[in-house]
């Protein structure tokens, strides 16, 4: 029965991942994970909003900008799986205005959002960073939190 239950979970994890096929449609570069045709390079250890960004930019990525349900379901699985403790940041600030969440790529205010309930709140009027919390949603935060991130290209 244990047997089972590791190959059923193999087989969907291949599913939900991608498999050999969902390799071959779109190549990313060692390290990367390709998803709806983009790539996705999951941080080793937790960083702050401006480092990680910085390190984004470095492989000539961005910090994830989540765009749709299905991609931000993607990504929890994979935090989930990676074991982050809490999540991860996402490239969305509203330090130019507060209250008005933009993305850093275009400073367009995000088509898809998921906003914990409650939130943003700007607690202490200094929380002007966007992360996903993981299986719950949205949470604008200190800028200086150290969080996992996703690089994205």
């Amino acid at each position: 029965m244990e047997m089972c239950r590791s190959t059923a979970l193999v087989l969907l994890l291949i599913c939900v991942l991608g498999g050999p096929k969902a390799a071959s449609q779109h190549q990313c570069d060692d390290g990367w994970i390709s998803f709806q045709r983009k790539c996705y390079k999951f941080s080793i250890k937790p960083e702050n909003f401006q480092k990680a960004m910085r390190i984004c930019y470095s492989f000539g990525s961005r910090l994830l900008e989540v765009k749709s349900k299905s991609e931000e379901q993607w990504i929890d699985l994979h935090i989930l799986l990676l074991g982050y403790s809490y999540g991860v940041w996402l490239g969305f600030s509203d330090i130019q205005k507060e209250g008005q969440f933009v993305a850093l790529s275009d400073r367009k205010r995000p088509h898809y959002i998921n906003w914990w309930k409650g939130e943003p709140n700007n607690v202490s009027g200094n929380e002007h960073c966007v992360m996903y919390v993981k299986r719950t949603g949205w949470n604008d935060e200190k800028c200086s939190l150290k969080l996992n991130y996703v690089c994205t290209k």
